[in-house]
């Protein structure tokens, strides 16, 4: 049985290994589920977030939180999902559809987790930290935006 925590300081903590976490899966698991994609521009969006995931993950890092914290679960189960579409799906438009989908839903997770540590962080004047995660929900807004187009354009829909 884990210790409940009882202070903002604690939850920022708890919440900065989370997202640790998080960026740490897709770093490792976005190159292979990018590897089934057949539309080149998707290709490169999730290669650029797999990329950018790493970077963030050390940037996290080097905030002087600890990092050793339980395993994201959340994060774990979006890529689960993402990795059995790439078995269940037919390549091509239908599977890449499908893989918009199921990224969407982690970069929506990271955005909303995100949001919950920006607002401890500043409730904490905690400048530095919230720098960098401030940096880091502006990127996952930015990739948000672009597999939402490419969702559009796979579907042949307007946004």
């Amino acid at each position: 049985m884990t210790t409940p925590t009882g202070s903002r300081a604690a939850l920022l903590h708890a919440a900065v290994q989370d997202l640790h976490g998080a960026k740490q899966l897709l770093a490792q698991r976005l190159p292979v589920i990018a590897g089934h994609a057949r539309d080149t521009e998707l290709v490169a969006i999730l290669s650029e977030d797999g990329a950018r995931a790493e970077a963030q993950a050390q940037r996290l890092r080097g905030t002087g939180v600890s990092m050793a914290g339980p395993a994201n679960l959340w994060m774990d189960g979006i890529l689960d999902d993402a990795e059995r579409d790439t078995r269940s799906h037919q390549p091509g438009d239908i599977l890449d559809i499908a893989l918009v989908g199921a990224i969407r839903k982690a970069k929506a997770a990271e955005i909303v987790s995100t949001d919950t540590a920006v607002a401890l962080a500043r409730a904490l004047d905690d400048i530095a930290l919230l720098a960098t995660l401030e940096d880091q929900h502006r990127a996952d807004v930015a990739t948000d935006g672009a597999l939402a187009r490419r969702l559009a354009a796979l579907s042949h829909t307007r946004l």
